[in-house]
C-alpha cells in the first residue's frame, strides 16, 4: 500500500496480519451461555450421566425406604456421573487426568533395575570386528554365561 502525498513524497504502510489465536484448544461442539464443552468432554459427561442413570434403575429398592432411602439413591447414582465430570474437566500441570493414568501405568509396568550387558559378550553375530584373541576368550565367555543360564 502505498500513498502519496502532494505527489512528491510516497509513505509505504506495513502490512498487518491476524495471527490466529486458540490454535492448540479443541473445538467447543456444545456452548451454553459462557459454558463450553468439547467433544471429549461432553461424551464423558454422556457416559458419566449413563451410568448414573443405570445406578439409578438398579437401586430402586431404595426408594421404596421414605426419604432416606431416595437420599441414599441419589447419592449412589451421582457418584459416577461426579467422578466423570471431574476427569473430563481438571487437568493438572496441562494434562487431563486419564493422560497422567496412563503414565502411572506405564511407570508401574516398567522394570525398576536394569542389568546392562555388553553386546560384544552376548551377541558376537552383531560385532564381528574382534581379533582371534578376542574372539576365542568371548567364546568362552558366553559358553559359561549358557551353562550358568540352564542350571536351575
Amino acid at each position: 500500500m502505498s500513498q502519496t502525498l502532494h505527489s512528491t513524497t510516497t509513505i509505504h504502510t506495513l502490512r498487518k496480519h491476524i495471527v490466529p489465536t486458540h490454535l492448540n484448544l479443541p473445538d467447543q461442539v456444545l456452548t451454553l451461555w459462557s459454558f463450553s464443552l468439547s467433544a471429549r468432554q461432553l461424551l464423558l459427561l454422556l457416559v458419566g450421566e449413563g451410568i448414573g442413570g443405570t445406578v439409578w434403575q438398579h437401586l430402586a429398592a431404595l426408594g421404596h425406604r421414605a426419604l432416606v432411602g431416595e437420599a441414599l439413591r441419589l447419592l449412589l447414582a451421582l457418584v459416577p456421573f461426579l467422578l466423570l465430570c471431574v476427569l473430563a474437566c481438571y487437568q493438572y500441570a496441562g494434562r487431563y487426568l486419564e493422560v497422567w493414568l496412563l503414565v502411572l501405568a506405564r511407570y508401574h509396568l516398567r522394570p525398576k533395575r536394569y542389568l546392562w550387558r555388553s553386546i560384544r559378550a552376548w551377541e558376537p553375530s552383531l560385532y564381528p570386528l574382534l581379533s582371534s584373541g578376542d574372539a576365542i576368550e568371548l567364546e568362552e565367555a558366553v559358553r559359561l554365561h549358557r551353562q550358568e543360564r540352564r542350571k536351575p
